[in-house]
């Protein structure tokens, strides 16, 4: 038989389990959400980005902002036509990095990656390319900096084998 100590004990362990259960599941459904609120804000600061360097593309004047000098080099003169080509290489490159960080969170699988991968290699053609690259240093992903300077390093070995 029971006695009523028992039942004592036994209620308020399984009220400190219901209880511990709770509050992990509340924790957890937290942490969820504080993610959520930390990606929507990230996604809402790419969208500010994304606006400000289609202005760039809009109004080649404003080429001076996107293509940084190099100490001791000289300003170099852009038409409105080659502004308009690093302010859309931007935006490129700046939609493949977002397509990047979501490959290296694993939200898209390899094959997709690999698509946005050719349309990088595609891009990294362009001779103004490697500029967008040198003067956005620092200014994005640093792993999505390496992957884009080990495929630009690819593009000239081949250049100077051929010229052995």
């Amino acid at each position: 038989m029971v006695d009523a100590s028992t039942l004592i004990v036994f209620s308020t362990i399984a009220q400190t389990i219901v209880i511990t259960i709770t509050l992990v599941v509340f924790i957890m459904q937290f942490r969820s959400q504080e993610k959520s609120i930390r990606e929507s804000s990230y996604q809402g600061l790419m969208g500010r980005y994304n606006d400000f360097i289609r202005t760039l593309v809009e109004k080649p004047e404003l080429v001076k902002l996107l293509i940084a000098r190099m100490p001791g080099e000289k300003l170099e003169q852009v038409s409105e036509a080659e502004a308009a080509v690093y302010g859309h290489l931007l935006v490129a490159y700046g939609i493949i990095e977002e397509a990047f960080l979501l490959y290296s969170k694993k939200w898209i699988d390899e094959e997709t990656w690999l698509q946005w991968s050719a349309w990088l290699e595609s891009l990294s053609n362009a001779p103004q390319f490697a500029r967008i690259h040198t003067a956005t240093s620092g200014t994005f992903d640093t792993n999505f900096q390496a992957y884009v300077s080990k495929i630009l390093s690819e593009r000239q070995t081949p250049k100077i084998e051929e010229q052995l």
